[in-house]
């Protein structure tokens, strides 16, 4: 069994100092893997692959695999990227010179939710209008300012009403220092918002645009 890392361009970029991964190319593209340990999953072993793609990330564009993705030998691996080397290029070519950076936008202040019992049926509709109307807001606010840098972007389902935008952004290599500058700008002129911006990471959200 093995663990898969990472698809890249053919022969496959060189591998960090101390690495257990190995190479191997199939066609125009190869696989990044490693023997497969038999260990439960956890947030060492996640760190630990983790680890392996944001380093492979820095020499090569690629297209990453989740944690726990396996395949029963190096046979099976090549089978499957040649089955699909058509569609994994074409991926690739969409990321190429690409990175992700995630943007998670929190209130400084939560506001009380509407209750659907103590007030009456107007003023709950009343406060999840507003509710509506400050996603949108925010939306237009950061959110599309933040898009036009990327290449194409994707919002995800918030964890709760008190973070109304939560996207990801698939940036040129060249424009991270313009992205966070604009981040930092964004920032400055809405007090009432908290903004957070991670990466760069391996383009997860974007490897099935």
């Amino acid at each position: 069994m093995i663990e898969l890392y990472a698809v890249t361009d053919a022969p496959g970029p060189p591998l960090p100092g101390r690495a257990v991964a190995r190479v191997l190319p199939s066609g125009r593209l190869a696989v990044v893997y490693a023997p497969a340990v038999d260990v439960e999953a956890s947030a060492d072993a996640l760190w630990r692959h983790e680890e392996l793609v944001e380093a492979l990330m820095e020499q090569t564009d690629l297209l990453p695999f989740r944690y726990g993705t396996r395949c029963e030998d190096e046979d099976a691996a090549e089978r499957q990227v040649e089955e699909r080397e058509a569609e994994l290029s074409a991926a690739l070519e969409r990321i190429r010179g690409a990175v992700e950076l995630s943007v998670r936008v929190r209130l400084a202040e939560v506001p009380a939710a509407p209750r659907s019992g103590g007030d009456s049926a107007g003023d709950y509709v009343a406060a999840k209008a507003r509710a509506a109307g400050f996603e949108r807001a925010v939306s237009d606010g950061v959110h599309e300012p933040l898009r036009l840098l990327a290449r194409t972007s994707r919002q995800r389902a918030a964890d709760s009403p008190s973070e109304p935008l939560r996207a990801a952004y698939l940036v040129d290599r060249n424009r991270i220092e313009k992205f966070a500058l604009e981040v930092a700008r964004l920032q400055e002129s809405r007090p009432d918002l908290r903004l957070l911006c991670t990466g760069p990471w391996p383009p997860y959200s974007f490897i099935d645009a």
